[in-house]
């Protein structure tokens, strides 16, 4: 498959120089920080943190030029057309054979916000090295962008105002501040000053996954980031990321990656 996914990081004085190339589809998403998007010298735009701008001009090859504050990630999508065309009419009913006649005129672009599981999808891109997961988040990806139309989501009307958002992102920053000590959904709610229920639907709404997934699927990517640095034994690794068992530790862990903390390790030699 020739679908490529990228991560880039931005440092200071150093802008990403980017090529867009004709007949293929290339998808900018951004994660936490709002970044500049300049093609060929002529236009510059923004791209609001936790959003997305595809790309795709039949004829024409073009060149970017993406700044941004230190540190901010981004990733980027890339398909040539044909191969979208063949994933769209493979059958697969997670996609939308219709949006591949979106593309058959000479030029589309689309800007969005990222939804709750394209924002999910991303933080587990950015938080894994893992070539075989990584691989599946392709394909995970364009399912999100090339869903069908007529699929109805459920948007959560309490989301519409601006300080619940950052109430709900208040929390998930609690949530993961300390892993040994995690809060209850109680002990949040009432910390960021929202009932139980209005915290759980956004939450899920916007991160995509439930509270208690979304901070088991941290933990996990924590303690991956740990054993890539080989400093400390798998027991400790447990204890750190908020298991008291070690058993379970390595059971979660082997559900997410296939394989034991110890077999991670020996793979990365």
């Amino acid at each position: 498959m020739s679908i490529q996914l990228n991560q880039y990081k931005m440092i200071p004085d150093h802008p990403v120089h980017y090529q867009l190339s004709s007949k293929s589809i290339h998808i900018l998403f951004t994660v936490d920080e709002t970044l500049s998007f300049n093609i060929d010298g002529n236009r510059t735009m923004p791209l609001p943190a936790a959003s997305h701008y595809l790309f795709y001009e039949q004829e024409k090859n073009f060149k970017a030029i993406i700044s941004g504050p230190e540190g901010a990630g981004f990733i980027t999508l890339t398909i040539p057309i044909s191969e979208l065309h063949h994933l769209l009419s493979s059958g697969n009913d997670e996609l939308n054979f219709e949006a591949a006649k979106t593309f058959e005129s000479g030029s589309y672009h689309r800007f969005d916000m990222n939804s709750g599981n394209v924002a999910a999808c991303l933080e587990s891109i950015g938080s894994t090295n893992n070539p075989l997961l990584l691989e599946s988040k392709k394909f995970e990806l364009l399912g999100y962008l090339f869903a069908p139309q007529d699929v109805k989501t459920y948007k959560c009307p309490f989301l519409n105002q601006k300080e619940n958002v950052q109430k709900v992102r208040d929390a998930k920053a609690k949530l993961i501040e300390d892993l040994q000590e995690a809060p209850t959904i109680k002990e949040l709610s009432k910390e960021v000053g929202l009932n139980e229920y209005n915290l759980k639907t956004g939450f899920k709404e916007i991160y995509g996954k439930p509270i208690y997934t979304y901070l088991k699927d941290y933990r996990i990517n924590q303690a991956q980031k740990m054993l890539d640095k080989k400093q400390y034994q798998v027991n400790e690794i447990a204890e750190m990321v908020g298991y008291s068992n070690v058993s379970h530790f390595i059971d979660a862990f082997k559900k997410k990656y296939g394989l034991t903390p110890k077999q991670y390790v020996l793979n990365q030699k």
